[in-house]
């Protein structure tokens, strides 16, 4: 009976051994593919993420894109902004406008013959040598200085510039002013200028050359 006993001990001792055994087993196989499909879910979130970052880099370029085009046009706007030679500014009223066009008067007393029919007034005054003329209802005024050291290359003086306006006007038509016009050429070396300045309703126009010749801002307004 001892013998029998130890043996079913030993019997039932092997027994629960090899269920253990093989329970560790079945865990560490189930741990094992637990294992390995978290590995295979974070390798497919990864490759999502990698996607979507990808489609965020390809709509980030298209924004800057965009951005670079923006940008673009606005330079252009300024460039056209800067690149404007005639000047416009409105006033409430037709006097207000015609009050912008300062210095203008009417030559009645003429002392020299310019050609075409044209009579202007020469007269002169500290360094200065004025000429004075009208055309319509233009005033047109030179001031060259009586020094030909300080002169404009290329004329001799204030008869000189005025003849070829006045050649050229001839064939060449200004805009008609609503009230009056005024251009004044300033024939001095060290700062030429020429401002051409007239008037359409309520809307004075202006040109501004710093040109020693004149004749650029003159055909500007002969274009407009």
């Amino acid at each position: 009976m001892s013998f029998k006993s130890t043996t079913a001990a030993l019997l039932l001792g092997n027994v629960l051994l090899f269920t253990a055994c093989s329970g560790d087993g079945t865990a560490s196989d189930q741990n094992e593919t637990n294992q390995s499909m978290d590995e295979n879910q974070t390798d497919t979130k990864d490759e999502n993420n990698s996607v979507d970052n990808t489609g965020e880099d390809m709509n980030a370029d298209d924004g800057s894109k965009e951005d670079g085009g923006d940008s673009s046009g606005k330079a252009e706007s300024d460039t056209n902004s800067e690149n404007e030679d005639i000047q416009e500014q409105q006033y409430d009223s037709l006097g207000e406008a015609a009050a912008q066009i300062e210095g203008y008067e009417k030559v009645d007393q003429t002392n020299i013959d310019l050609g075409h029919g044209i009579k202007g007034l020469q007269e002169g005054a500290a360094g200065h040598e004025y000429l004075y003329w009208n055309e319509g209802r233009w005033l047109i005024k030179v001031n060259f200085p009586t020094d030909p050291h300080y002169r404009i290359d290329g004329y001799d003086g204030a008869e000189d510039m005025a003849r070829k306006v006045v050649d050229y006007l001839e064939k060449n038509y200004l805009p008609a002013p609503d009230d009056k016009g005024l251009i004044t050429i300033n024939g001095f070396k060290e700062h030429p200028e020429t401002v051409v300045k007239w008037q359409e309703g309520k809307t004075v126009y202006t040109i501004t050359s710093k040109e020693k010749e004149p004749f650029d801002a003159l055909e500007m307004a002969v274009e407009s």
